[in-house]
C-alpha cells in the first residue's frame, strides 16, 4: 500500500472518530440540560404561589325584624385548586357572626326608644386583605347597631383560611409561643396607635388593649404587614394598625412563616 493511501485512511479513520465524539457530546449535554430544566420546573413548581381575584358577594340579611341589612363579604376565585372549602369557610365565618349577634339584637330592640331601624353592614377594604393560593386573609369592616349611630357598634369581621382545605388560623396558630409572639405584635401595635389620634384610647381602656388572644383576635396577613383592628369603645371608634413582619419573624411558628411567605396581593 502507498504512502499516500496509508495517509488517507489514517485521516479517515481519526474523522470517524471525532463525529462519534461530537455526536456522544451532544447527546449529554443535551440531556443534562433537558433534566436541569425538569429540576427547575419541579422547584419552581412547588413554590409557585398565585393571587386570587376578590369576589365581593352580597351580605345575607340577618333574619331580625326592624333591620337592614347591606354590604359585602369576601369570596374567591381564578385558580385551578378547588376553591369551595375555601369560599364555604368564609361565608360560614359572616353567619356565624350574624347567629352571635342575634340573641342580643331580639333582646333589645323591642327595648330601644329609637323608631329607626336597626344596622348590620359589612364591607371588604383591600388595604387589609390578601388572597393567595396559599392563604385568605380579611379584616371587614362591620357595623352592628340597634339604631344608626349607636355607640359601641362598629368593628371587624376577621378571618384567615388556609388554601384549599379552607382550615381556619387563629393569632394564636401564628406563633411558637403565643404569649411571647402576642406581646410583640401588641408592643408593635401600640406603637403604631400612639401615632395617631387613638393614643389616648389605650390608657383610658388599658385592659381592652393587653396582649391576649382575645384582644388581638381580630387580624389579617396583608402584603404590608400584619393588620389587626379593635371594636369601637364608648367615644374611642374602632381602631386598626400594621404591624411589620420583620418585627415578628422572630416568633414566627412554622404555620406562621409559611403563611406569610404564601401572602399575595388580591386581584
Amino acid at each position: 500500500m502507498s504512502t499516500g493511501r496509508r495517509a488517507r485512511r489514517t485521516l479517515n479513520r481519526f474523522a470517524a472518530s471525532a463525529v462519534w465524539l461530537l455526536v456522544l457530546a451532544a447527546a449529554c449535554g443535551g440531556g443534562s440540560n433537558g433534566d436541569a430544566r425538569r429540576r427547575s420546573d419541579v422547584e419552581v413548581g412547588r413554590a409557585t404561589v398565585v393571587a386570587l381575584r376578590v369576589v365581593q358577594a352580597r351580605t345575607p340579611p340577618l333574619r331580625m325584624p326592624r333591620y337592614d341589612t347591606s354590604g359585602t363579604y369576601l369570596q374567591v376565585s381564578g385558580s385551578e385548586l378547588d376553591l369551595r372549602a375555601v369560599n364555604s369557610t368564609l361565608r360560614a365565618a359572616l353567619f356565624a357572626d350574624q347567629k352571635a349577634y342575634a340573641p342580643y339584637a331580639r333582646r333589645e330592640k323591642p327595648r330601644t326608644v329609637y323608631r329607626a331601624h336597626g344596622v348590620y353592614r359589612t364591607a371588604v377594604d383591600r388595604k387589609y386583605l390578601s388572597a393567595s393560593t396559599a392563604v385568605v386573609s380579611a379584616l371587614m369592616p362591620l357595623t352592628r347597631e340597634l339604631f344608626p349611630g349607636q355607640h359601641e357598634g362598629d368593628g371587624w369581621l376577621a378571618i384567615t383560611v388556609q388554601v384549599p382545605s379552607g382550615k381556619r388560623v387563629r393569632i394564636s396558630d401564628l406563633f411558637t409561643n403565643p404569649k411571647r409572639g402576642l406581646h410583640a405584635l401588641a408592643a408593635g401595635w401600640k406603637a403604631q396607635i400612639r401615632r395617631t389620634s387613638g393614643a389616648p384610647c389605650l390608657r383610658i381602656y388599658r385592659d381592652h388593649y393587653r396582649a391576649t388572644a382575645a384582644n388581638y383576635r381580630a387580624f389579617a396577613l396583608t402584603p404590608r404587614g400584619l393588620a389587626v383592628g379593635s371594636w369601637e369603645l364608648a367615644a374611642c371608634h374602632r381602631l386598626v394598625a400594621t404591624v411589620r413582619y420583620g418585627l415578628l419573624r422572630p416568633y414566627l411558628s412554622k404555620t406562621g412563616a409559611e403563611l406569610i411567605q404564601g401572602v399575595r396581593r388580591a386581584g
